[in-house]
């Protein structure tokens, strides 16, 4: 496997010899300084149409640049094969990962299904389900997360999540990962106050169910209604970590 410390020491190294600050070597060819400081601090890898354009700035050849190191002329082709081999292994290595995370996407949701599918015939059928379904609670529920994201300046971010983990080919390497830090910030966000908004329906509710004691036939379905509130909070909530997973993944890419 390359190793993307001493890419990102041997990157350091050569754009301080060059007299470049991150900010002008990131202008150079065209990513932000943050992504620089990223490949320095050894926490990714340039993207592969970047290098070309990055070892001409820094008038160094790809090999040296996925050496880490200077390498002088016998050196050379030992290197090249070697690098050669290393690429390879890192792209099957994201290929299995990609297979991997795949596969297990598609086991959870079967066995999502299977447990909807579980419910539903111990409960009598899916017209006792759809009885149970209350979307006033659910449109309370992302109501109020979307006033507090809105009123955070989150909201785009928060929303811009799932175009960024469905369809990441929209957008080129540098953005992309610039954009999931600020959307992985956003998700984690809403995910806190979906379920403060959970909780503050729940407690509203319970107010509301505190006021039919007395009509024991109101009881039943105003209580039903309350712990569904919080039962769409946790389920959005855990929907969303996924969401924060892939996003974390792209950051760390």
């Amino acid at each position: 496997m390359l190793d993307q410390k001493k890419t990102g020491m041997f990157i350091n190294e050569v754009r301080k010899e060059k007299g470049l600050t991150q900010k002008q070597l990131a202008e150079e060819i065209g990513v932000s300084d943050k992504a620089v400081s990223k490949w320095e601090n050894g926490r990714g890898m340039p993207d592969t149409s970047l290098i070309p354009e990055l070892c001409r700035v820094l008038d160094i050849n790809i090999n040296e640049l996925l050496s880490g190191e200077r390498l002088s002329k016998d050196a050379y082709n030992g290197k090249a094969e070697n690098n050669m081999v290393e690429l390879i292994k890192d792209n099957e290595k994201t290929k299995r990962e990609n297979i991997g995370s795949a596969i297990g996407t598609i086991t959870g949701a079967v066995l999502l299904c299977l447990f909807i599918y579980g419910i539903t015939i111990i409960s009598g059928g899916m017209a006792q389900i759809i009885w149970f379904l209350d979307v006033p609670s659910l449109v309370a529920v992302i109501g109020i997360q979307s006033i507090v994201l809105g009123a955070s300046g989150q909201f785009i971010n928060y929303f811009r999540s799932f175009r960024l983990v469905f369809a990441p080919k929209s957008y080129n390497p540098e953005e992309l990962q610039l954009l999931a830090e600020k959307s992985e910030y956003a998700v984690g966000f809403g995910i806190k106050v979906i379920l403060l908004a959970g909780v503050i329906s729940s407690l509203i509710g319970f107010v509301m169910v505190a006021g039919t004691i007395g009509d024991l036939s109101l009881v039943g379905p105003s209580l039903a209604v309350t712990v569904l509130t919080m039962f769409y909070s946790v389920l959005i909530s855990i929907f969303m970590y996924v969401i924060k997973g892939r996003l974390h993944k792209i950051n760390q890419d």
